[in-house]
């Protein structure tokens, strides 16, 4: 083999030798930002629900002192074991548009279940653990689930929740741009996994809190339409 002929010879296989060592780091790097990001989701649930806990006691001893009777349900969000999985809980979650907002009411029904992604990471970094925050995350998961309302309406109820839970302005700027850029790839993985059969609304609930979505879904029973 000639020099000229080496040279091409060489910096393949040196360029074939560094795609080998870099697809493993790669694929450790995805590995490390998935576990980062499921980390800080359920760091998020978890404040969010105690804080709606708290929210809760404090109506139900204000309805009490008032000779009401307390408030005797809450809608959460509970997880399946794996904690990649989320299902509502305690009855329906609503978003109602105030004057000037021209959608629809949303409900999300109890038994619906989400893994929140169609709300970018950047999300979970910007936002104040606060259950008004998950709420409007589930609502928007919810219409990019069901599709039943362009992508676009979906997103713009997410701002108009935002708005609602007096998210700061820069706050709303950030996320919204984040959606409305990154959005796209969350719709159509719904699309895809709606085509197979997946479906995400609860017959029945876990007893066990260590069921796992994966799992509880493979049980034809555990699932309605």
């Amino acid at each position: 083999m000639t020099r000229v002929q080496v040279e091409p010879f060489r910096r393949a296989l040196l360029a074939n030798g560094f795609a080998v060592l870099a697809a493993p780091l790669a694929g450790c790097v995805t590995a490390v930002a998935d576990k980062a990001d499921a980390r800080e989701r359920r760091a998020f649930i978890e404040n969010a629900m105690r804080d709606l806990e708290e929210d809760a006691r404090k109506q139900s001893e204000a309805q009490q002192g008032r000779g009401a009777a307390p408030a005797l349900s809450l809608s959460a969000l509970v997880p399946f074991g794996d904690w990649d999985y989320y299902y509502i809980k305690g009855g329906s979650i609503i978003w109602r548009p105030n004057p000037g907002q021209s959608f629809p009411l949303v409900e999300v029904p109890e038994g619906f279940v989400t893994d929140l992604t169609s709300i970018p990471r950047i999300f979970w970094q910007i936002a104040r653990p606060e259950g008004r925050y998950a709420y409007a995350a589930v609502v928007h998961d919810y219409l990019y689930w069901t599709q039943s309302r362009p992508r676009a309406e979906a997103d713009q109820i997410l701002r108009y929740a935002m708005e609602d839970s007096k998210v700061g302005a820069a706050e709303r700027w950030a996320i919204y741009q984040a959606v409305d850029k990154l959005g796209q790839s969350a719709w159509e993985r719904n699309i895809k996994l709606k085509s197979g059969g997946e479906r995400r609304m609860l017959a029945r609930f876990p007893s066990d809190l260590s069921s796992s979505w994966e799992d509880w879904k493979k049980l034809p029973a555990n699932l309605r339409q």
